[in-house]
Formats: C-alpha cells, sequence, structure tokens
C-alpha cells in the first residue's frame, strides 16, 4: 500500500505544477454553478448586455445547442434578473432542462418564471409544459440523482407537482385535471407495495381529499366534478378495505357514490357506482347478520332484531336480507315474551 503511495503523490503535483493551460477547464461562477468550456469558448456566449446575452440563448434554441441555451440564459436571469429580457431567459431556461432531460428541475425553473415574471409569460402554455412532466412521473418515470441519473419512481413528488400547478394558477385550463391527478396519484401510492398499512390510509385520505377539493372548486364542470365523486368514493371504497377502518369509511364511500348519482344521474360511471353500493350495503348486511346471531346466542333479542332490521334496510333483496327476515319470523315470539315480562 505505502509502495503506491509516493508515485502517485509525485504524479499529482507534476499535473498541478505542469505550465500548460488545461483544454477544457471546468469553470465556476457565482449564480451560474459548474460549467465545461472548451479553450476560447468562453468568449463565444459570454455578452456584457441582457439584450446580447439573450439573443446568444436563441440564437442556439434555434439550432437546438441546448448546452449553450442553458448557459447563456441561466447568466442572462442572474446578472439581470429585472431586466425586460428576463422572463424569456427564465423560459429557455426551463426548457433547457426539459431538453435535456431534467424534468423534475424544469418543471421548478417553469414554476419560478409563473412565480416571479406572471405578467410576462403565456400562463396556460407554461402549466401545459408542466402538466406533460408530470404525467411523464405519473406514468413511472423516474426521478433522477443530480439530474443525470434515473434512480426512483415517486408518487408523492408526483402528486406535489400538480398540487403547485393548482396552487399558482388555479383557475387556469388545466387546474381541475391537475387537482384531479394529485389524487391519482396519492392513490398510486397507496397501492404501492412498501406502503404500510397506515400509510396506505393516509394516503387514501390525502386522495379523498384531492378529489373533494376538485369537486368543490370545480363544480362548473359537470364532468370534472361527477368524476370527483367518483373517485371520491372509489378512495374511501379502498380504504375501507383496511379492517381497521370497515364500517365508517364504508358509509363514506357510499355517500360520494349516492351523492354522484343525485346529482349527476347520466355520468357515464352511474351504472358502476350503483353496482359498487350495492356490493357494499350486501357487505354490511352480512357484518350486520353476524353480529345479529351474536346477540340471538346471548338471547339478547331486542339486539338481535336492530341489527336483523339493519340488514333487511340495507340489502332487502340479498340473501342476507332474505336470512334476516328468516330469523326475525323466529324470534319474534322470543321478543314477545320478553316485553310481557318486562311489562308485568
Amino acid at each position: 500500500m505505502r509502495r503506491w503511495v509516493s508515485p502517485l503523490l509525485l504524479v499529482a503535483i507534476v499535473f498541478l505544477l505542469w505550465p500548460n493551460i488545461s483544454p477544457a477547464p471546468i469553470i465556476y461562477r457565482p449564480g451560474e454553478g459548474w460549467s465545461y468550456e472548451s479553450r476560447g469558448a468562453m468568449g463565444k456566449w459570454r455578452r456584457d448586455r441582457a439584450k446580447a446575452q439573450l439573443d446568444v440563448a436563441k440564437e442556439a434554441a434555434a439550432k437546438e445547442d441546448w448546452r449553450t441555451v442553458h448557459k447563456a440564459a441561466k447568466r442572462t436571469v442572474h446578472e439581470w434578473p429585472l431586466s425586460d429580457y428576463a422572463p424569456e431567459a427564465q423560459q429557455l431556461l426551463a426548457k433547457s432542462y426539459e431538453a435535456r432531460g431534467d424534468d423534475e428541475r424544469a418543471f421548478k425553473e417553469y414554476q419560478k418564471l409563473l412565480r416571479y415574471y406572471p405578467q410576462n409569460v403565456d400562463y396556460e402554455e407554461v402549466q401545459k409544459r408542466q402538466m406533460l412532466i408530470a404525467d411523464r412521473f405519473l406514468g413511472g418515470q423516474r426521478f433522477k440523482l443530480w439530474g443525470k441519473i434515473p434512480l426512483y419512481r415517486s408518487w408523492k413528488k408526483s402528486a406535489e407537482m400538480y398540487q403547485e400547478v393548482v396552487n399558482v394558477g388555479p383557475q387556469s385550463e388545466v387546474a381541475p385535471m391537475a387537482q384531479m391527478k394529485a389524487g391519482e396519484a396519492w392513490e398510486k401510492r397507496a397501492d404501492g407495495f412498501h406502503v404500510s398499512e397506515r400509510e396506505r390510509h393516509k394516503d387514501f385520505g390525502r386522495a379523498v381529499e384531492a378529489y373533494k377539493k376538485a369537486y368543490e372548486e370545480y363544480q362548473t364542470d359537470d364532468t370534472v366534478a361527477a368524476e370527483a365523486l367518483y373517485k371520491k368514493g372509489t378512495s374511501y371504497e379502498n380504504q375501507s378495505k383496511d379492517a381497521e377502518y370497515d364500517q365508517e369509511v364504508t358509509m363514506e364511500a357510499i355517500n360520494a357514490y349516492e351523492d354522484m348519482l343525485a346529482l349527476y344521474p347520466g355520468t357515464p360511471k352511474a351504472e358502476d357506482a350503483s353496482q359498487r353500493i350495492a356490493k357494499m350495503k350486501t357487505e354490511q348486511a352480512r357484518g350486520s347478520i353476524t353480529i345479529a346471531k351474536f346477540y340471538e346466542k346471548k338471547k339478547k333479542w331486542h339486539g338481535a332484531k336492530v341489527y336483523y332490521d339493519r340488514a333487511i334496510d340495507l340489502a332487502p333483496d340479498s340473501e342476507h336480507g332474505q336470512r334476516a327476515k328468516e330469523r326475525l319470523a323466529v324470534i319474534a315470539k322470543y321478543i314477545d315474551e320478553t316485553d310481557a315480562v318486562e311489562t308485568e
């Protein structure tokens, strides 16, 4: 090990003291970061005025030289942030990140564009670009380490992206869909294999809140409102599959579906919602039968009657409803006997 140290140290010293200029130095500039510059290239793209610097970025964009676009646009924004040329430079900077495959950073730069220069950009067009980026991540694209190495998927980050679109432009053309897709991203996270039961419950709860907000904020669009109620119902329904949250959450799901059917009876999801309601009520009726049998075994006839009645109310034509009617007929005499004793 020691035999290698001295030769390596000598090589390092010679390399650092060698008088020749590096043919491709790596340069750091405050506000611009590190950049790789070939010999003589620095003077080719740097300018001393905002307009001239922006022109370099625009010319490079026309040639799809996104590396030069990135450097020139970034310098324009950093050196002349209050100039008339900064908004266009900021947009080109965002485009350069997108073109070079760093979608996460591109999204953030588009967000800066809308926050810092809202009066100087095509708001709708920028938000559409952001939606395309978020859609790619929702579709499974991986977030990158240092903007280079694809590393992991994140439905949480995807949901936050959509929510940012809504927060910055709540009345924009894409805002209703962004709000809906935020819920979809939370549902995807809840369905992940790595999620604990408690986290799954929380994520479905976040999805419910996203759909609830979509319904409340965009009721004027019947298509969005109906879909929001339907998705709110499916999120509650999925949440109810966790035993810890069964009955209460199931009722919330049924209520959401029934609201959709009452308010938007013509929606394409109406038949499916009706079937889901029937299925859940049948399952609730089955649970009521189980509880009624427990009371019956303990000879608590009035308690048994309450739950048999509930099973009939929930699903009168189902197997469980018919079973409840049969048991009520059997225990009727015991209920009468109990009432007679209590009145003596």
